[in-house]
């Protein structure tokens, strides 16, 4: 029999430790067994000993170099002793190496054909692991073989290593290779160095220390190691299925499902089914579907979404009250006739399927689905083999139904709320110090203030929003009213009442007398006229003159059908405005992740005609980080260039607008720190102080401010405008818009300029400047 050893370029165990195979420790168990105890067995132990006792040669330590063949027969005794008498060396993984050494002399056929490899080196390193990795096990075993030999050292190991190997029908098992080291004696050349129990097991120790202490240059080896080998695939999968489930969160939700889904058929030992799981968490109380799931779902995996919510109610609907499996040994069109849902199973050839409801406490968690493309493949009997991960698949199933509840949260709170990472960690100290107060002398949590804080304004408001409105809601109730004089027209053709042509007349004399802006009132004077004495009328004589109904046809194919009125003009109107706020929205979102990375800042949003938003900086909002001042100017040169940004980003939009509406862009300069409260009854910051509040009415008040003495509006398209108040103010600004005029981001032309007083407000002055429009918005990383 050939020794099987791992390639000589992988390990030189040789110059490690010398070792050496030897009888002695094996023939001294079986005579400790013949002393102690008698039985049937005692009398095969003495015969092996008695012919041992026949060749002296191998009762000490065996030379390399002797040929273990021509002691076949009494290796053949060692294996009937050590291995039950049911063992088959065809079938069975077993093997006799060297100590130490990847080095094994017998072994069964089985053992050769799996774990040797091209030139009948022995596989000695695992899948996925590195050499030095083995070589450091190598040695971490040898020690503690050592500290537990010698020493007494109360020191567990496990001693057995996790081999991925291809099986002769075609399958991928994991098996784990144990080395029984019992018949190994450890041999000590001179004196046994001295180790102090406590001080070693009161430290980590390392390979390298251990070299440092025990050196193997006075051990010697001598015995042999079994090999065994068991078969550890399902145990395997299922802690990999641990790890999935307790690794799991909102970034590998869905690569953890793919890869449960792949460990499943190893569980239940079928290898040729896939298997799908589908959690089925609630929104307000009601079972969702969340699509990033059924991708590849044999029942719910299809792409039209209005057949897939129905598939997905009627599954349901069958699983309400149904806590058992639904097994389809062979699925057939008439098998799978009374499930609606699973009416595509044989389009996409599966043909044989089990729908498990997943249920815990009377909840219907999810489901896991197996499918496999041969007929009879599934049945109720792997599925008890499912009980042993069942409460992982509960637990992987909980912690979905949590990450989307986290989601929904964080849209909350983002969208909805004004709460702001940035804050947030304030509002949790008050409510821990809340928490820590005795119940009874517990009381309402007062204001939470964020003192000596910074504001940065800033308004892109849409250039004459109310007039493009206007013109928007005249252009349709003018259409409107066209359409009713036609139609007016077509029906008196046919019907002769002297009502109609009263309303022909009320109708052109309200598109005569129709205002070129509308005037407070009219547009609802209209609507009532429309609504009440036109729309009545039509929908009666139509309905019952068949004559009529394609002239009632061709009213309402004008007319939305949810509005009830002409409207199209307006939605061109409020497309566009969606679509220019939008991108303004879409971009500040981005902007406010980067400028949280220099420096925790408040930034709130306000939604008006345009976009407002105010950005609240300072030590006081910073759990641990030191303010200083350049965070102060880094944020207003990021506003600029934002501002600038944004222009170019609007200006760019209006040739696809269906209306072709342009921004303003306006900073409001406030170089004195503020203090800002938390409002429990609007669940937002406000300022507080009379001088505070100063700056509050400004925000409000000059939006559509004039330039002093001109009667020109201050925001102008394709232009910034900085209102300020005094000259320190203003020269920080300069020299921010002098670095992005030589940045070709602003144009050369600065315009200074002092404003009209405002109520309650005077002395403001303002910078203007021209955004360079031609080139592409560019990242602001101030």
């Amino acid at each position: 029999m050939k020794i099987l050893t791992a390639h000589q370029d992988l390990f030189n165990d040789d110059t490690m430790i010398q070792s050496n195979v030897s009888f002695a420790p094996f023939l001294r168990f079986l005579q400790n067994k013949v002393e102690k105890e008698h039985d049937g067995r005692t009398v095969f132990y003495q015969y092996i000993l008695d012919k041992f006792q026949d060749k002296p040669e191998l009762l000490g330590p065996i030379p390399d170099d002797m040929n273990m063949d021509e002691y076949r027969s009494y290796l053949d005794l060692v294996i009937a002793a050590i291995f039950p008498v049911t063992v088959d060396t065809k079938k069975d993984i077993y093997g006799i190496s060297i100590p130490y050494k990847f080095s094994v002399f017998y072994y069964s056929e089985m053992f050769k054909q799996l774990f040797t490899g091209e030139n009948d080196f022995l596989a000695t390193v695992p899948h996925g692991m590195s050499i030095a990795r083995v070589k450091r096990d190598k040695k971490i075993w040898l020690y503690k073989l050592i500290l537990d030999r010698h020493y007494h050292f109360p020191i567990g190991y496990a001693n057995d290593i996790i081999h991925t190997i291809d099986t002769p029908d075609g399958l991928r098992k994991q098996v784990k290779v144990n080395i029984d080291a019992r018949f190994v004696d450890v041999r000590v050349k001179g004196k046994l160095p001295k180790l102090d129990y406590n001080q070693f097991c009161t430290r980590q120790m390392s390979v390298d220390m251990l070299e440092t202490l025990l050196p193997l240059d006075n051990f010697a080896l001598e015995g042999f190691a079994i090999w065994t080998i068991e078969d550890v695939t399902q145990s395997e999968a299922v802690n990999t299925i641990k790890g999935l489930v307790m690794n799991m969160n909102s970034t590998n939700e869905i690569d953890s499902y793919r890869s449960l889904e792949r460990m499943i058929p190893t569980t239940l030992g079928i290898f040729d089914i896939t298997a799908h799981m589908v959690p089925f968490p609630k929104v307000n109380g009601k079972p969702v579907l969340e699509e990033q799931f059924t991708s590849s779902d044999p029942v719910l995996g299809i792409g039209n979404k209005k057949q897939q919510q129905l598939f997905f109610q009627q599954m349901l609907d069958f699983l309400h009250g149904r806590p058992e499996p639904l097994i389809i040994p062979e699925v057939t069109e008439e098998s799978i006739a009374n499930y609606p849902f699973l009416k595509y199973l044989t389009m996409k050839k599966i043909r044989s399927f089990i729908l498990f409801p997943i249920v815990h406490k009377k909840e219907l968690l999810g489901v896991l689905e197996l499918a496999a493309s041969r007929a009879n493949a599934l049945s109720e009997r792997p599925l008890w083999q499912l009980q042993g991960i069942f409460p992982l698949l509960v637990l992987m199933l909980n912690r979905s139904i949590n990450i989307l509840e986290g989601r929904i949260n964080e849209v909350i709170k983002d969208q909805f709320t004004a709460l702001q990472p940035s804050v947030e960690w304030k509002f949790t100290d008050a409510a821990w110090k809340y928490l820590l107060t005795p119940e009874a002398e517990r009381k309402d949590i007062g204001n939470i203030s964020f003192e000596e804080v910074y504001p940065l304004f800033g308004a892109v408001d849409i250039r004459n929003s109310s007039i493009e409105q206007g013109n928007a809601i005249r252009e349709d109730l003018e259409e409107q009213l066209q359409l009713i004089n036609g139609t007016l027209q077509e029906v008196a053709k046919t019907v002769h009442l002297p009502l109609l042509e009263e309303l022909q007349f009320k109708t052109r004399d309200i598109l005569d007398n129709l205002h070129t802006t509308l005037l407070a009132g009219e547009e609802a004077k209209i609507n009532e006229f429309i609504e009440q004495e036109i729309q009545p009328v039509l929908e009666h004589l139509c309905n019952n003159n068949e004559e009529l109904e394609p002239v009632l046809k061709h009213y309402y194919s004008y007319v939305d059908a949810h509005e009830g009125h002409v409207y199209h003009h307006r939605r061109e109107y409020e497309e566009s405005l969606a679509k220019v706020n939008s991108a303004i929205n879409k971009y500040l979102e981005k902007e406010r992740q980067y400028i949280q990375q220099s420096f925790p800042c408040y930034f709130e949003k306000y939604r008006t005609d345009g976009v407002e938003y105010t950005i609240y900086i300072g030590q006081s909002i910073a759990q641990e980080k030191k303010f200083d001042n350049l965070y102060l100017r880094n944020l207003r040169l990021w506003q600029l260039s934002s501002m600038a940004n944004i222009a170019r980003i609007t200006h760019k939009m209006v040739p696809d607008l269906k209306i072709p509406l342009q921004t303003t862009q306006m900073i409001l300069m406030h170089s004195a720190p503020i203090t800002i409260s938390f409002r429990n009854d609007e669940r937002r910051f406000d300022v507080e102080g009379a001088y505070n509040i100063r700056y509050e009415i400004i925000k409000k008040r000059i939006d559509k401010v004039h330039v002093k003495d001109s009667g020109e509006r201050l925001t102008q398209p394709g232009m910034i405008a900085i209102v300020y108040s005094n000259v320190r103010e203003m020269e920080e600004y300069k020299k921010y818009v002098t670095f992005l005029q030589s940045k070709n981001i602003l144009l050369p032309e600065l315009e200074m300029l002092d404003l009209e007083e405002l109520q309650g407000v005077s002395g403001l002055k303002a910078l203007r400047v021209k955004v360079n429009l031609d080139g592409l918005p560019s990242e602001s990383k101030a």
